[in-house]
């Protein structure tokens, strides 16, 4: 009695005493089988059948395996293939499994063998297909990309929170997507008829913040030609996102704290209180507790923004979720630059799987554009890989050796952001964390003095 099994298989080659045998061994195990002599026909096989596997020859008479693989693997990117290669052509077989083959066979092919590896290859697939799926679902739901724990846990809390209207305080690393969340809470409210308003409290001088958040009236200052409505006049109805909030000075906190217990602002120059009607979003990749314990940051504003708190966990805390965001970052970025389809080698997935991500998302997208850009290979190797992780502005250099000695030569480029980082660090020190004073004497603007703050992971604890 034969096995039942609905997997469609396409087996190509053109030694047709072969492709009778393996098509029985198929069929008595349950397999339907659509078979195909020469490349055109495996083609058309493909195109017109419903194959969930293919067991391809490396050698035909008018197609070149490896051409056809490759082929496929563009085509239909989910579907395991399998080669068959006679003696003398190993080396090629080895070259179709760098470039995604599932494995490979020297002829003559064992039964028991070939059932095995295909079982696990259409386990494989069926994998693949339900990461595909749950990719494609968070995208849709949240916009961001994971199926680890971690992730699946912060989706199930944008669930739950979205539909009331605490307040919430979003933590996590520079890059890690804290506004990925802010928007994905944003659209599951029920405010997301109305706009999601963002200001980033570490680019806007101080000065500068209150009338950005609350307005002004005509005349209210130098250069206030006309009345302006703020950021909480205008995400009235909506959400307001309040990123960088650590980076707040004490001056404007109470004013904040304000227009949140009372639900109402006034602009700068006005006399009026306006009523508003806003949900309060903060994100801070510092530790807000402690800049309270030091007195930079109002213990009752610190209470009045984490009514719920939402930790985004960095890169190196969900490193399942690496593989799955490199390649999602080189389709899309293929796609829309209209390049050939690349693809990353099994080494080169492990090189950045080991590597530690100080920029978190942010620094692996923008690597994988820059593989998209400047490399020329179909499949990224992995010492070619290791060549643009290398001049990567790391915190650490990887490549420090076990003994404890020094890491390998740095970079012109680490060397400088070294340097630089040292002179903030220098400066801010001299002046006590006076902004204006550190940023004067440095020769840059506040806002570039907050932004390389943020650059190089200057915290002021650690001072």
């Amino acid at each position: 009695m034969k096995k039942k099994n609905k997997s469609n298989v396409l087996v190509v080659d053109d030694d047709m005493r072969l492709l009778s045998t393996l098509s029985s061994i198929l069929k008595d195990n349950g397999y339907r089988v659509f078979t195909a002599e020469n490349g055109q026909k495996a083609q058309e096989a493909l195109s017109d059948s419903p194959v969930d596997a293919i067991i391809l020859d490396l050698v035909l008479p008018d197609a070149d395996g490896i051409d056809l693989l490759k082929k496929f693997h563009q085509e239909k990117p989910l579907i395991p293939v399998i080669m068959l290669t006679a003696h003398g052509t190993i080396s090629k077989a080895v070259k179709a499994t760098r470039l995604g083959a599932f494995d490979f066979f020297e002829k003559p092919v064992e039964s028991k063998k070939i059932l095995i590896t295909l079982e696990n290859a259409l386990k494989s697939s069926r994998l693949e297909r339900e990461k595909t799926f749950l990719i494609q679902d968070a995208l849709q739901r949240y916009q961001m990309v994971g199926i680890s724990s971690k992730m699946k846990n912060l989706f199930e809390m944008i669930e739950k929170v979205a539909d009331t209207d605490s307040r919430i305080l979003i933590t996590g690393d520079s890059g890690t997507g804290k506004e990925l969340v802010a928007q994905a809470i944003h659209l599951h409210s029920e405010r997301a008829g109305n706009p999601m308003i963002t200001v980033n409290c570490s680019a806007i001088p101080e000065d500068l913040l209150e009338s950005e958040l609350f307005g002004h009236e005509k005349g209210s200052f130098t250069g206030a030609l006309r009345q302006q409505k703020g950021k909480f006049e205008l995400a009235s109805s909506g959400t307001l996102f309040l990123d960088e909030i650590g980076d707040l000075g004490l001056r404007i906190q109470p004013k904040i704290l304000r227009a949140i217990e009372n639900g109402e602002i006034q602009r700068l120059g006005g006399d009026d209180y306006i009523k508003v009607d806003v949900r309060i979003i903060a994100a801070t990749n510092q530790d807000l507790k402690s800049a309270v314990r030091r007195k930079e940051f109002r213990e009752d504003l610190f209470y009045r923004l984490s009514v719920i708190n939402i930790h985004v966990p960095s890169l190196r805390e969900r490193k399942e979720d690496i593989p799955l965001l490199a390649d999602y970052f080189l389709d899309e970025l293929c796609r829309t630059r209209k390049r050939p389809a690349m693809q990353l080698a099994p080494a080169a997935i492990e090189k950045l799987v080991e590597y530690p991500w100080p920029g978190n998302v942010r620094e692996l997208r923008n690597l994988v554009e820059k593989i998209a850009v400047l490399s020329g290979s179909e499949l990224v190797s992995g010492e070619e890989m290791e060549m643009y992780l290398e001049e990567s502005p790391i915190i650490q250099n990887p490549k420090e050796n076990n003994s404890g000695g020094r890491a390998e030569e740095e970079t012109l480029s680490q060397i400088l952001k070294k340097k630089e980082k040292e002179a903030i660090e220098a400066r801010l020190l001299a002046f006590g964390w006076n902004y204006e004073k550190a940023a004067e004497e440095l020769g840059i603007s506040r806002s570039t003095l907050f932004s390389k703050i943020k650059e190089h992971g200057i915290k002021r604890n650690i001072l």
